[in-house]
């Protein structure tokens, strides 16, 4: 995941500090509008990845979102 490290503010809301980037669009965020999915490798474990909700919804930029319910 991302971190930001200079201050900028959310480009989502753009009301806090970005904290992280968008793993699909590539915008910071705060930790209010980020979105997390805990991607997995199978036996191996995984990474959690940070999106925004826009493409937390996705499933072209979210592969976890395709088999939502």
């Amino acid at each position: 995941m991302a971190k930001i490290d200079e201050e900028t503010d959310c480009h989502y809301c753009g009301e806090a500090r970005a904290v992280v980037v968008c793993l699909g669009c590539g915008i910071p965020l705060c930790n209010l509008c980020v979105r997390l999915e805990d991607l997995g490798f199978g036996c191996d474990g995984g990474k959690v990845v940070a999106f925004c909700p826009d493409c937390y919804e996705d499933p072209e930029r979210n592969s976890i979102a395709r088999y939502a319910d």
